[in-house]
């Protein structure tokens, strides 16, 4: 399925998941086997709809995992703990993450069998880090992500640049897996983990 920037921006926007989330998609584990790799406790693990999560006030120190495809995806709403453990969540497989952070800074991460490819500050894409920093340029700009951005560069004086924006850089995360979080998905049957104890051990 065609993945369109309508299908992203959703997310951005009044209705969707607010200013300071984290979403994070990994090819071929199952949605326990993702909450247990991100540090959500065994025990912790039960059916939790998104409703019940904003409701319950059980943010930030619960997880929840829905199914995209091949892929599982772990929505956290004011945290970013899956994020912290990218590289353990990819370990035999790939995940990515993007972090929205309203009130610090916006990430980007790629992470292929325990190491971290490519990531970067959403702000200032030009920026990479990682083993292979270059490796996502070509999705970037295909995703209207502009590799070479920096503010104040002097790469962008005398050419149209487009800041970047959270939209741009989930068309990328839906470029390099296929898939994006629905609002159906959202509402839908989910399972949530607790990764309370992680964050005191942190």
């Amino acid at each position: 399925m065609e993945i369109s920037y309508a299908d992203v921006v959703w997310l951005t926007g009044d209705y969707g998941l607010g200013d300071l989330w984290c979403l994070t998609f990994v090819r071929g584990l199952d949605e326990a086997e993702a909450l247990r790799r991100a540090g959500a406790e065994e025990r912790s693990i039960r059916p939790l709809t998104y409703e019940e999560l904003i409701d319950e006030g059980l943010f930030p120190d619960t997880l929840l995992a829905g199914r995209l495809g091949d892929w599982a995806v772990l929505i956290e709403e004011s945290g970013w703990e899956a994020l912290d453990a990218l590289e353990v969540l990819s370990v035999g497989t790939e995940a990515v993450s993007v972090l929205r952070h309203d009130y610090a800074a916006d990430r980007f991460e790629y992470a292929v069998d325990g190491g971290q490819v490519t990531s970067f500050n959403l702000m200032i894409p030009a920026c990479r880090h990682g083993s292979d920093p270059d490796r996502l340029v070509s999705l970037m700009r295909e995703a209207g992500v502009d590799p070479a951005y920096a503010p104040g560069s002097e790469s962008n004086k005398g050419r149209a640049v487009e800041r970047p924006t959270v939209g741009g850089t989930l068309m990328l995360v839906a470029r390099l897996t296929g898939v994006m979080l629905t609002q159906e998905v959202l509402n839908g049957p989910l399972l949530g983990g607790d990764v309370g104890a992680r964050r005191v051990q942190d």
